[in-house]
């Protein structure tokens, strides 16, 4: 089945959303979702969007704390446009009815503060902020009849025209009820398919972020950088037998506490930010204390503070602990480090503009340049907004296309070949093998023979995986497969290409950090 439209948008979350929404009405709009609507990372995001909104802050204090945050590796254009229409972005929802958390006393906003972070700058809805955002707006979608959701569709691969040099004209995805592959056509493709953090045995990220719009788009001629840079978010709910359950950092934001099994404070002995460090530090911090203990979790304490403040600020994550049999609010919270951010991604431009004419990228599968190093809390929900809107403005005009800055250091690595070397084991690759290979190899602190062997692991069971040359249709589990061990292999790619130690990216081998902060740029040579 074919069917036509003037901009296909993979993915449902706030970036995918903030570009449909911004689009005139009279574009025909496909959105496809792999699983249902709402499940998106977006949905899960507790802590809030950053945006200069209080009058004592400033442009330049936001961007100095991103830069700082980064370690260097920020595109410092990047981070000044998008902290810059943070204002704007923040109005957008406002407009779009976006019910946020106000103060009692004035009914203004009330703004928290986060890790990393100098000023209370971060609106919320109190520890729900991306569902209520992403609620919100995906319920004013049926307002729109020109935008058609297309749920349970795995995209597969994008289609390339290359009489137009390779041009992408679209994306063919399985409808995962039928079992049928289907083909969307349209001038303008938006990726916006969120993470990778299914990569890893413990993940904030939901089920369905396993990279694909990186792996479609590597393999369709684009470059990407810096995917070394895994954030590990370091304070996951840490009880045997639960999924994983993100703690949001506006916790240790309203004064939460990290203590070791003996009650006693450590955070100080780390960073004079103590728990307001950034999360690469905080999360290094976290894992140290746990090998020196010999425990899976350290606590976080915010039962010091007033119960009715704690209820207030936190409801969902007292509830969902309460469910535990854990009351946060006269008991400390079990907390570990998780996968829960790629601060890298498809290499784009302030436009959202790829390496592949019509090929639009925003949100977590994209590299604007904006989080270098290690992203600042409550960045990304900004970074979604204010791209998806600059791609939906650009598909609007009809501007010309403009693909992003090329870098000297550009590795150039054919996706089909595979490296010479023993394997770690000839067994079949599956998803749970791959999860502890990447969690064991490639996790807050890594070495360059583990990253080495992983790699060669990952190219063995790369090889057994045969193209599918019938006409049947593969399975979700073989399209996710196939873009997991892809994308895994870019980031041990980037991790071995980076001789230093920066942000989130710390190896044994190579402790200290270059004078000069340089990012990892990955192009595709194509046969």
């Amino acid at each position: 089945m074919t069917r036509q439209f003037d901009t296909i948008i993979i993915g449902s979350g706030l970036a995918g959303l903030s570009v449909a929404l911004s689009l005139p009405d009279s574009q025909r709009i496909a959105m496809l979702c792999k699983d249902a609507l709402i499940n998106t990372a977006s949905d899960k995001a507790q802590g809030g969007i950053a945006a200069v909104w209080d009058s004592q802050d400033s442009f330049e204090r936001h961007i100095n704390d991103t830069l700082v945050a980064g370690a260097g590796l920020c595109e410092k254009e990047a981070v000044a446009h998008i902290v810059e229409h943070s204002p704007d972005a923040l109005k957008w929802l406002l407009a779009h009815q976006v019910n946020f958390t106000r103060n009692d006393t004035d009914q203004q906003l009330h703004l928290t503060l986060e890790g990393g972070h100098s000023w209370r700058r971060i609106a919320h809805a109190s520890d729900k902020t991306g569902h209520v955002i992403t609620h919100t707006l995906q319920s004013l979608l049926g307002q729109h009849p020109n935008i058609q959701v297309f749920e349970q569709r795995a995209s597969v691969e994008l289609l390339l025209d290359h009489e137009k040099n390779a041009q992408c004209m679209g994306v063919k995805a399985l409808n995962r009820q039928s079992g049928h592959m289907e083909t969307f056509l349209a001038p303008n493709t938006v990726l916006a398919t969120g993470g990778t953090g299914q990569l890893f045995t413990h993940t904030t990220n939901p089920v369905i972020a396993t990279g694909d719009g990186i792996a479609m788009a590597w393999h369709a001629g684009c470059r990407i950088a810096n995917m070394e840079f895994i954030q590990f978010h370091p304070t996951a709910l840490a009880l045997p037998h639960i999924p994983t359950f993100l703690i949001s950092e506006a916790v240790r934001g309203e004064g939460g506490i990290l203590k070791r099994p003996d009650g006693s404070r450590f955070m100080p002995d780390y960073d004079q930010r103590a728990e307001l460090a950034p999360r690469d530090i905080v999360a290094r911090a976290i894992e140290a204390e746990m090998k020196k203990h010999g425990t899976n979790h350290v606590w976080l304490d915010i039962s010091h503070k007033p119960r009715d403040e704690i209820l207030h600020h936190f409801p969902m994550i007292h509830e969902t602990c309460l469910s535990h049999e854990l009351d946060i609010c006269t008991s400390p919270i079990p907390v570990a480090p998780a996968a829960h951010y790629t601060c890298g991604g498809v290499l784009v431009n302030r436009a959202g503009q790829t390496d592949l004419k019509g090929l639009y990228c925003a949100g977590e599968t994209a590299y604007t340049g904006l989080h270098g190093a290690n992203r600042l809390a409550s960045n990304s929900l900004l970074e979604c907004i204010v791209t998806g809107r600059n791609i939906a403005n650009n598909i609007e005009a009809g501007l010309p296309w403009e693909t992003p800055a090329a870098y000297d250091n550009t590795i150039a690595i054919n996706p089909a070949t595979s490296d010479n070397g023993q394997p770690a084991q000839a067994s079949p690759p599956n998803v749970n093998s791959l999860r502890q290979l990447m969690t064991h190899y490639f996790g807050i602190v890594r070495n360059h023979a583990g990253m080495q062997a992983a790699l060669q692991q990952l190219n063995t069971w790369k090889a057994q995986l045969h193209p599918d040359n019938s006409v049947q249709a593969p399975s979700l589990n073989e399209i996710e497969l196939k873009n997991m061990l892809d994308v895994a292999s870019l980031m041990l790619q980037c991790g071995l290409a980076r001789k230093e130690s920066r942000g989130l990216h710390y190896t044994t081998d190579y402790p200290h950090t270059a004078e000069t902060a340089i990012p990892t740029v990955l192009a595709p040579v194509l046969s």
